[in-house]
């Protein structure tokens, strides 16, 4: 059962969006009826906040412009009142009230927020003049006079058809006098609304939307060219429905506004150029966008829309290196050195080699290719990373320069009489100036462990200085101190104490 409803309202409602206003309507009536609320001198009784509220009637006569905009004249009448209660000396001035018959007339406009459907909120706006006749609490006689009048409010509106619909609307009217309510504003007796007095209107109306101009038989408005525009509004009344859309002034319908009619353009719904029958050309290489790979980016005929920014004829979205030239088989990228290894995957981009070695060649011919070989320039062992072996007389010279170095007893200050030993030790460190070298640091077992650790430590650190300071780059160098847990002779002998308090120099590539 509820699935019936549920499409019956669904197709109630289908029905109701085909009888949304239309031009052919132009001419409405609305009658209304609802309540006056106070606001003046006296107090506020907007939005039901205080009584008493009194009732009025209205109407309005407005005239359709176009699907958003109604020239209207509105107006309503009624009574309008208050009552309160402000202290007094005087008993008399103690109940203050007073009710007045008003009506108001008023020209303006009508904006509907929504367009051509049956629900549509609007806003109205006017001015025109206020008619009051007043009876107060503080005057025996009562007060009539005119003043000017302005109007303004919202609302929302029904369509049940084209003809019938519903108003739900409250009017704000700001009269240009402020002594209807019988307490014109003065410093002494009042602070709070110094402003002339205004009131609301609330409203529930009907309208109705009647035929206007040049009828045909049977009420209808005459459309000789049957393209649903009355031929009075119809500034194209020779056109066809079945040959063209057309659109409220009964013209050829121009949906995207290129200047080019649906019925001509070849891309009815997005603004494009007449060279191309409507369609558009974003990016304004003289390539429409449908025909062009790359629309929203300028390119040459030949590449079919599509940029070159390197100039390797090879379009951007294509090539993996958009900015550099490259070559066809690399997908754009480059390959410098020619040596058909591309320059992402060439170990070596500015020199020429096999495929093997990365694109690197072996300068020195020792089967050890320049991106792994140390030594590239010097024949040498893969072992070595391509470097020469250190011959056996290269490590005596330094076990022997290092038996050289001695410090003052107990610290870090390397003796005098070891900087023949040192200086001979970059003699050797200069002569193979790709190998790193390893400075270690050792100590007897006399003392505590970590003191030896530490003393080590600077020793090392005096020695790693010294080498700096005759030239030796420190990226070569490291310094290590290793305390007394590396002996190399027995530490319960004077002999093998002296031997254990030691630099050694170890050589690397």
């Amino acid at each position: 059962m509820k699935k019936h409803l549920l499409l019956t309202f669904c197709a109630f409602i289908l029905i109701l969006q085909a009888f949304s206003q239309s031009a052919e309507r132009r001419l409405g009536i609305e009658i209304n009826g609802g309540i006056n609320e106070y606001q003046g001198d006296l107090g506020s009784a907007l939005f039901f906040a205080r009584k008493p509220n009194y009732q009025g009637l209205g109407g309005s006569i407005s005239y359709y412009l176009n699907p958003n905009i109604d020239v209207c004249l509105f107006g309503s009448g009624g009574d309008v009142g208050f009552f309160t209660i402000v202290p007094n000396v005087i008993p008399s001035l103690t109940y203050q009230y007073f009710r007045a018959n008003v009506a108001t007339v008023n020209g303006g406009i009508r904006i509907k927020l929504i367009k051509d459907k049956p629900f549509t909120p609007y806003i109205m706006m006017g001015a025109g003049g206020v008619y009051l006749h007043s009876n107060v609490s503080q005057s025996p006689d009562s007060y009539t006079g005119a003043a000017g009048n302005l109007a303004g409010g919202i609302g929302f509106q029904y369509s049940f058809s084209e003809t019938f619909g519903v108003r739900l609307q409250t009017m704000a009217n700001y009269t240009m006098n402020d002594i209807w309510d019988g307490a014109p504003f003065s410093y002494l007796t009042h602070t709070r609304y110094k402003d002339n007095d205004m009131f609301l209107y609330h409203s529930l109306g009907f309208f109705y939307n009647m035929p206007y101009g040049n009828s045909a038989p049977g009420g209808t408005l005459k459309d000789k060219d049957k393209d649903g525009v009355p031929d009075k509004l119809d500034k194209c009344p020779k056109t066809m429905p079945w040959q063209m859309p057309v659109n409220e002034e009964g013209c050829p319908k121009d949906s995207d506004l290129d200047s080019i009619p649906d019925y001509q353009d070849s891309c009815p719904y997005q603004f494009g150029p007449r060279k191309f029958n409507g369609c558009p050309d974003k990016d304004a290489d003289g390539i429409m966008d449908k025909l062009d790979r790359c629309p929203d980016k300028a390119g040459p005929i030949e590449f079919n829309g599509c940029p070159d920014t390197d100039g390797d004829g090879i379009i951007d979205i294509e090539d993996q290196c958009p900015a550099v030239k490259g070559l066809k088989e690399f997908n754009g990228c480059p390959d410098t050195d020619g040596d058909g290894i591309e320059d992402k995957k060439d170990k070596c981009v500015n020199i020429a080699g096999p495929m093997e070695g990365e694109g690197c060649p072996d300068s020195d011919g020792d089967g050890v290719f320049d991106n792994k070989d140390v030594c590239p320039k010097v024949v040498g062992t893969l072992a070595n990373k391509g470097c020469p072996e250190i011959q056996q007389e290269v490590i005596q010279r330094i076990a022997l320069a290092a038996k050289g170095i001695n410090f003052e007893t107990g610290k870090d200050i390397i003796k005098t009489e070891s900087y023949d030993d040192l200086d001979a030790l970059v003699k050797i460190l200069n002569e193979y100036p790709e190998a790193n070298v390893a400075i270690e640091g050792h100590t007897d077992n006399v003392g505590v462990s970590a003191a030896n650790l530490e003393l080590s430590q600077k020793r090392a650190n005096a020695v790693l200085a010294y080498l700096i300071n005759k030239g030796i780059a420190a990226s070569r160098l490291t310094a290590t101190g290793y305390g007394d847990t590396q002996p190399i002779a027995d530490n319960k002998t004077k002999a093998g104490k002296a031997k254990n308090r030691r630099v050694d120099f170890k050589l690397t590539y």
